[in-house]
């Protein structure tokens, strides 16, 4: 058994898997081909997150609800959150991080905000439709300065868990589509 080999049978064995990643990263899509790969119970952070209309819910009640997806025995849960992310990567068994460059992020939230405009995208919450107002600028911002606001923090769990978790950085949709494609040849 090759080394790819023992990879892939330690993602196919995986119960609980965890991807973060900045807006427009690929989480939802990375997340679907794990959860076809693994058939394991799928969940987008953000369903749970937001409120109708992009509200932001009650911190106490969504911290409840993050934690009780994260201690379910098994899961492929997509989403950053970095507020709550300690739970989850104790619980998760494999981490992937996805670090692309923000202007394909920006350009894959212009994209899917275009094609969604007046809807709900899959991976959104109930009642969230895609727009082009003052939302969807602060969104944007957040996007923008997610890789300096928060990569001391993703460091922080690189350091925390790289002895105990298997953990995957991808930086390219290259890499992105490398590891997916070695997923759909296992």
């Amino acid at each position: 058994m090759d080394s790819k080999d023992i990879i892939y049978d330690v993602l196919k064995q995986a119960r609980r898997i965890a991807i973060i990643g900045n807006a427009g990263s690929g989480k939802s899509t990375v997340a679907r081909k794990m959860q076809s790969f693994c058939d394991l119970p799928l969940h987008h952070l953000d369903t749970y997150f937001w409120k109708s209309n992009w509200t932001p819910p009650n911190r106490d009640e969504y911290k409840i609800i993050h934690d009780r997806l994260c201690d379910q025995n098994e899961w492929v849960i997509e989403g950053t959150n970095l507020s709550l992310w300690e739970h989850r990567m104790n619980r998760a068994e494999i981490i992937i991080i996805l670090k692309i460059p923000r202007y394909l992020c920006l350009w894959r939230i212009f994209k899917r905000t275009w094609r969604y405009y007046g809807k709900q995208a899959p991976s959104s919450a109930q009642g969230c439709h895609e727009r082009f107002n003052w939302k969807f600028v602060k969104f944007l911002h957040w996007v923008w300065c997610f890789h300096s606001k928060y990569e001391t923090k993703i460091t922080e769990l690189l350091d925390t868990y790289q002895h105990t978790k298997k953990i995957y950085v991808l930086s390219s949709q290259q890499e992105i589509d490398v590891f997916l494609e070695k997923l759909a040849d296992c």
